[in-house]
Parts: C-alpha cells; structure tokens; sequence
C-alpha cells in the first residue's frame, strides 16, 4: 500500500493536488469492486513544514496531517504547485522555500518518488533531484527555467516526463496523466483505463505543444532583437521579410542571424515560422475562414507545406488543431 505524502505550504495551488487525489480514491474503490475488498492500495497524508495549517492560493485555509521531518517514510512525494506573480519575484519565492527543498531532495534520495507539476517544477529542481535529467515544466514559463536551472535538460514540448525516481509535468491537467501513471504502475492497465472513462481524461495527449506561444521568447534586453521582433509581428506574411527585415535594421544578414540566435537561441527564419504558426493558430481558434484563407493571411502560398510545417510544429494538422481548440460562442434565446 504505497503511502504518498503531499508537500503543501502557503500559497501554493491545491488544484495541483486535488484533482490528483481524487482520480486515486476513484482507482482505490475500483479496485475494492473488482477484488471484492475493504482494503485501500493508495493512502495519502499532507505534510507542511511546521505542521500548522496553511493558506492556498485561493485563500483557503487548509489542515494538514504533520510536519516534513515526520513525514520521511514515504513513498512518494507529491509536491504543491505555486502560485506565481511574475518573473523577478518568483526566483526569490523559490529561494525561500528552502526547508522544503532539502526535505524533497533527502526524500528522493531515499529512493521515494517525486512528483509535481507546472511552478511546482521549480521546486523540485532547486532541490537539484532534476540535475542531469531530462524534465519538463508549464510552457509559460519554460524560458525562466532554463535559465535558472541549465544543469537540467528541458523538453518543454513533453506534458510527462519519468526521470528515474522523479516525475514531472507541464501545467494545466497534466495531474491527470500522472494519476493514470501511478494507478497502471501499481493497479493495472484495466483500472487505470476504467478510471481515465469516468473522469473523461484523454490519455492519449502526451505534448503541450499545442499550447505553446512566443510569450516566453519576449524576455529580454536585447533592442536590436526586440526591434526586429516588433517588424515581424507587423510584416510577417510578405514576401521577403527577412531580407527587408535585414535593410530596415541597416545590418548585415549575418550580424542579424547571429544577435538572434545570441538571444533567443533560434534563426530569424525559425521566429518568423514560429510566428506565423502562432498567428495561425490564433485564427483557427477564433475565426471561421477556411484554411486556405487562413494560410495566405499569415505569409504561406502552398497548403501542402504550410501543413506540414503546422504540424510539425503544434503536432497536430490544421484541421485537427481548430477541431480540438475552435472558441464556440455560447448559443442565445431569441
């Protein structure tokens, strides 16, 4: 009966958690229907680092069951995600929490398994379980990350990573997928199949990439590199953008080439893709034109190529990205 013990502290998420726990004790009564049993396989208690009560995000004051330093028999870690204000402060948020990291870096080289998802992701890698392994994070943030914890390899594009004894997650749901991981590893596919239909879970999703934007790519210093960015959002879609981009800056091809890949560790031809991808997505989201249409207004005169590279992008055809993401205005009386 493996014991998990949920790392919780003021301010932090309790959607990260929930949700999680929920789609456990769902499993736990499935498996006590299908063995005929009282018995429980999941149990769980929540541990702050004083073992008082503490304030969620959401201003909801919550009991926990006692404190991180007797909480040290476990056999899983779930850790909390944060909430988050913005990127100047967040780092020294993450710094303070510093009893928590060293309880969550002793835990996971106990040989338990840590876990968490999206801000929560920041909290396992101060602890440095994530160094040297491959991680993810939520894509909204993926940029600060890097450049907080490079000793770790990120792969945003992944909604789960398993790396050894610590597993991680992008943001949103993602606490789903990792419930139906643990409910397989330690109940069985039939159950873990069964719980995914009744709380109507698609565990085929394995990418955020669909939900990525260029957000994370505008924080910066650089103003050669923003001016050029502001161009491109105006002149995307004509013809020889990068070679007037290069005229309207007055520098060389290569000197704008190399202070873009300097800054944001991409080509200029790459942001422009990136860009009208992103702008495409928009417009499938919100518009009812046509694809075709859609194509031209962001710079592309060839379906067959601007598919190809949307779905490479996104991991998903055009068509199956408006399926999935179109905004469907509410239906009024008359």
């Amino acid at each position: 009966m493996p014991t998990i013990t949920i790392a919780v502290y003021d301010g932090c998420r309790p959607s990260s958690f929930t949700n999680l726990l929920d789609m456990l004790d769902i499993a736990n009564l499935q498996w006590q229907k299908r063995y005929e049993t009282q018995e429980i396989l999941f149990r769980w208690q929540l541990a702050s680092v004083d073992g008082k009560p503490i304030r969620t995000a959401t201003n909801i004051r919550m009991a926990v069951d006692t404190t991180l330093q007797n909480a040290t028999e476990t056999d899983m870690v779930m850790v909390a995600a944060s909430k988050y204000s913005n990127k100047e402060e967040f780092p020294d948020f993450v710094k303070r929490q510093r009893p928590l990291t060293q309880w969550i870096k002793q835990r996971g080289e106990d040989g338990a398994l840590v876990m968490t998802l999206c801000t929560g992701t920041f909290l396992v890698a101060e602890s440095g379980l994530l160094d040297g392994k491959l991680a993810t994070t939520t894509w909204w943030l993926s940029d600060l990350f890097q450049r907080l914890y490079p000793k770790v390899t990120l792969d945003v594009n992944q909604l789960l990573i398993n790396a050894d004894n610590v597993m991680v997650a992008g943001a949103g749901s993602t606490d789903s997928l990792m419930a139906l991981q643990l409910i397989e590893r330690y109940m069985g596919q039939q159950i873990a199949s069964l719980t995914s239909k009744l709380m109507l879970v698609d565990n085929n999703q394995i990418e955020q990439t669909p939900y990525l934007t260029l957000q994370q790519q505008l924080q910066h210093n650089d103003s050669l590199v923003a001016d050029a960015q502001t161009w491109l959002q105006v002149h995307m879609k004509e013809p020889g953008a990068l070679e007037k981009l290069a005229t309207h800056l007055n520098v060389s091809s290569r000197t704008l080439i190399r202070r873009f890949k300097q800054v944001m560790d991409i080509t200029p031809n790459r942001y422009l893709q990136n860009l009208r991808i992103d702008a495409a997505k928009r417009l499938l989201e919100s518009s009812g034109s046509s694809i075709e249409t859609i194509m031209l207004q962001v710079g592309y005169n060839d379906l067959s190529s601007f598919s190809r590279l949307f779905q490479r992008k996104t991991g998903l055809t055009p068509r199956a990205y408006r399926a999935r993401f179109q905004y469907a205005p509410p239906i009024t009386g008359t």
